[in-house]
């Protein structure tokens, strides 16, 4: 009994059309239709908003048909979408990738037309602006001028830990060395099962000045917790000099995105 109450009623929502003199059925239909929303999207708040009548994903697209509803306009012309598109470009859509002007030009202007159309409208418009707002554009970062007063000037010291593979135990080769910055000589590198001991590097560091007799004025480095005793090592023994600098001086920190001595590997070992 209650499967034909269920079968009745059912049948009852099929035959209903009451859902051509709805005016405002079409109104949201076209304007998830606007914002690119899948069909099966739609269905879910078609069926919260417009319970009254019965759903399916046929039912829609029927229902789109007839009310004239397309997610592409083919009678939209190429200069209506340049136009669109230039009085987006003329305010704060200049600063819009080609997706975000593709949702405005849907949804602000009403021009339901392809993704690749609005693209093709904003290269011929402003082909610089669209390639520096692309997805994933290389920013090309300008490069600033080095300057040096000659050889063993300015010493930089890194250390290189991505062939240790996973949480660098994988393979335990941590690389650390040094170069001078005027000649781009490698001075030093050691290959050890860690880097980041502060012993261990200043043990590298003094046994480099003891063979070779030779310190830089400057110490270029990181503020890693390894470099703390090579730095107070460079500081002691610069004191001894006779030049005017000051010891505590002759250590420079900064990043290592920007040290000479960054990626060691594409120096080459010896």
């Amino acid at each position: 009994m209650n499967t034909l109450k269920l079968n009745v009623k059912m049948a009852g929502c099929l035959r209903n059309d009451s859902w051509k003199d709805d005016q405002l059925l079409p109104e949201e239909m076209k304007k998830y239709v606007r914002q690119g929303i899948r069909r099966r999207e739609m269905l879910d708040f078609l069926q919260r908003d417009f319970s009254q009548y019965a759903w399916s994903i046929p039912t829609l697209d029927r229902r789109l048909r007839h009310f004239g509803i397309t997610y592409i306009d083919t009678n939209v012309s190429v200069e209506e979408v340049k136009d669109a598109v230039a009085q987006e470009l003329r305010g704060p859509g200049k600063l819009l990738g080609y997706r975000a002007m593709y949702k405005k030009v849907r949804e602000e202007h009403g021009l339901n037309v392809p993704r690749d159309l609005v693209h093709a409208a904003m290269y011929d418009l402003d082909p610089e602006g669209l390639e520096g707002r692309a997805v994933g554009a290389k920013r090309k970062k300008l490069k600033g001028r080095f300057t040096t007063k000659g050889p063993n000037w300015v010493h930089s010291v890194d250390g290189h830990d991505k062939m240790m593979g996973f949480q660098n135990n994988t393979f335990p080769l941590a690389i650390y060395g040094c170069l001078d910055t005027a000649s781009r000589k490698l001075l030093w590198v050691r290959v050890w099962t860690s880097n980041s001991n502060p012993y261990l590097i200043g043990r590298w560091y003094l046994d480099y000045l003891f063979e070779n007799r030779v310190m830089a004025s400057f110490l270029r480095m990181d503020k890693g917790t390894e470099t703390g005793t090579m730095a107070t090592m460079h500081a002691f023994l610069r004191r001894a000099h006779e030049d005017t600098i000051d010891g505590c001086e002759t250590v420079l920190y900064g990043p290592s995105t920007s040290n000479q001595v960054s990626l060691i590997t594409t120096i080459g070992l010896p």
